[in-house]
């Protein structure tokens, strides 16, 4: 509890500082350039664009990295090497806002793998579940990279527990083939994220670079800190089509050694309204495994899948 409050007495004093900053650099936004609205945020550009040829614009402050195995997803990975599927569901949700460009959130989610035996039955190994809550802030045309390449920068604070256990799926005659045991972390992630827009032929670029700090952990041989960078594109193809691809490596560290974990995904994007989507396409993992009772093994496969967006 004392940490929550701590990120949001931090979250309001970066948001008293952030909305003097904003205010100077909306006052000296050219006047040619035009302005685009929508809930929790406010964006200039040099140009108005068609809201559907990219998602650029969202309920959402911080939209859910791509390719970063933990964030919010509605969906399943079929993995047909492995004989397995993958079911993520979860949300992140921006209750209120802390300035002009800042807001408060939380983040519900579990991650599910489970065992193809056939027949549409997949009966469940592991599960792993995940809340937490967040603090996202918006930087248009100032800090560091933004104006260098004309973007918008994005930083996203979480503060986030991640709980792992073992289901009756994974067992035979009615015996757990691994022991389960307490799998438990508690961690602090910040990413800082540049939106950079292609105006003329609907494109984005986006890449990022974050670090978690994991203050509390059963088991204790899992390394504290871990390295996050991944980069993401988008592209509109029609007013409701996309392309959308991201790529996100990790860093993580058990028993003082550390290890590259790999994860991507790219495919087709339909959009039935502004924020309402359908992405199917192919993912990629490997490295460590991201559930918890498996954490000290590794994960290698290429699925197909498919997601709901809401945002």
């Amino acid at each position: 509890m004392r940490i929550v409050i701590a990120i949001l007495i931090l979250s309001a004093s970066f948001s008293f500082a952030q909305d003097g900053t904003q205010e100077n650099e909306m006052d000296s936004l050219d006047s040619g350039n035009q302005f685009v609205g929508c809930w929790g945020n406010q964006y200039y550009a040099p140009e108005i664009r068609e809201e559907n040829k990219i998602n650029v614009i969202s309920r959402l402050n911080f939209n859910p990295l791509i390719a970063n195995p933990y964030e919010a997803r509605i969906g399943f990975i079929g993995q047909p090497s492995e004989e397995r599927l993958r079911m993520d569901i979860g949300a992140s949700f921006d209750l209120f806002k802390l300035s002009k460009q800042g807001t408060f959130g939380i983040d519900m989610m579990t991650y599910t793998r489970l065992r193809s035996e056939g027949r549409f039955k997949f009966p469940v190994e592991t599960t792993d579940y995940y809340f937490g809550v967040n603090s996202a802030f918006s930087f248009y045309g100032d800090a560091i990279f933004g104006r260098i390449f004309n973007g918008v920068e994005k930083l996203r604070i979480r503060l986030a527990h991640i709980s792992s256990h073992l289901i009756d799926g994974y067992t035979t005659d009615n015996e757990f083939i691994t022991p389960p045991f307490v799998y438990s972390r508690e961690f602090l992630e910040v990413i800082y994220k540049v939106d950079h827009d292609y105006y003329t032929n609907y494109t984005s670029i986006s890449p990022y670079i974050g670090v978690n700090y994991i203050f509390s952990k059963i088991p204790r041989n899992i390394e504290s800190f871990e390295l996050i960078s991944g980069i993401e594109y988008r592209k509109g193809l029609t007013d409701n089509i996309s392309i959308e691809a991201g790529y996100n490596f990790t860093l993580k560290g058990l028993d003082d050694t550390y290890y590259g974990v790999n994860s991507g995904q790219a495919g087709i994007l339909y959009n039935f309204t502004k924020n309402r989507a359908i992405f199917v396409g192919v993912y990629l993992y490997d490295g460590l495994s991201m559930h918890g009772m498996f954490f000290n093994q590794k994960d290698s496969y290429i699925g197909i899948g498919t997601q709901i967006y809401y945002f």
